[in-house]
């Protein structure tokens, strides 16, 4: 793969909310999986197991428990964009691929280091495997966080985990509804939002910190309330 290629693959990876019932090839979901083995991790730690699911009543069950929860947990914080959550909709993807991490292994992490947020590093660049691996194949994908509090008790106990794994996130896997996704209007703004990066010579700093590129309060409240998918202002 060469360098064009590299960012062209990073550009199609995108987060879907909606998607087609049309099944995953077998054989591209076994890839897919295989592509996670190879993702680097703390201290080689290798926290991750995965939880397929596909059947379609157990998918309407966790989308609607966590569903549930999340309306309550929504109130916390009144200014989120609610419509952005793929956490409902999970059930129209035809696999869910549930990323748990073993607690135990923080162990390989310096004592002296967040072995947490090394666990969830961790974590995080397998999900991003996935992510990429699907795109190879045309599939879109979504972060469903579930990380503690009450979603993850429902996952847990829907589908039986022990307690020394932390249930991180689960990764919708399938073909993109564009249509239903338009129909819309927050997952609109989301499409045209997501296009968005910021530009290498606003984030780039040689040598030292170049203050004059410093963000004002006010200028990470704009980006905040214009760039982000959480943020979107009310109509």
């Amino acid at each position: 793969m060469n360098y064009e290629e590299f960012i062209d693959l990073l550009q199609k990876r995108r987060s879907v909310r909606r998607y087609k019932p049309d099944p995953v090839p077998r054989e591209a979901l076994e890839k897919i999986l295989e592509a996670c083995r190879y993702t680097p991790s703390a201290g080689n730690s290798q926290p991750w197991e995965f939880i397929l699911v596909q059947d379609p009543e157990t998918k309407k069950g966790l989308s609607k428990r966590i569903a549930l929860e999340i309306r309550e947990e929504v109130k916390k914080d009144p200014d989120i964009a609610r419509g952005i959550a793929v956490q409902p909709f999970l059930y129209t993807a035809p696999v869910l691929i549930v990323v748990c991490g073993d607690r135990r292994l923080k162990e390989a992490y310096p004592a002296w280091m967040d072995r947490y947020a090394l666990l969830r590093q961790s974590l995080s660049n397998c999900i991003l495997s996935i992510q990429l691996a699907a795109a190879c194949f045309g599939l879109a994908t979504a972060w469903a966080t579930i990380q503690s509090g009450p979603t993850e008790k429902v996952v847990r106990d829907m589908l039986g985990i022990p307690e020394a794994f932390t249930v991180d996130h689960i990764i919708p896997v399938g073909y993109p509804d564009e249509e239903a996704e338009d129909k819309q209007s927050t997952l609109r703004t989301v499409k045209e939002r997501a296009r968005f990066s910021r530009d290498l010579k606003d984030i780039l700093h040689k040598e030292h910190y170049d203050p004059a590129k410093f963000r004002s309060d006010e200028d990470i409240k704009a980006f905040l309330r214009e760039r982000t998918i959480t943020r979107i202002p009310k109509t």
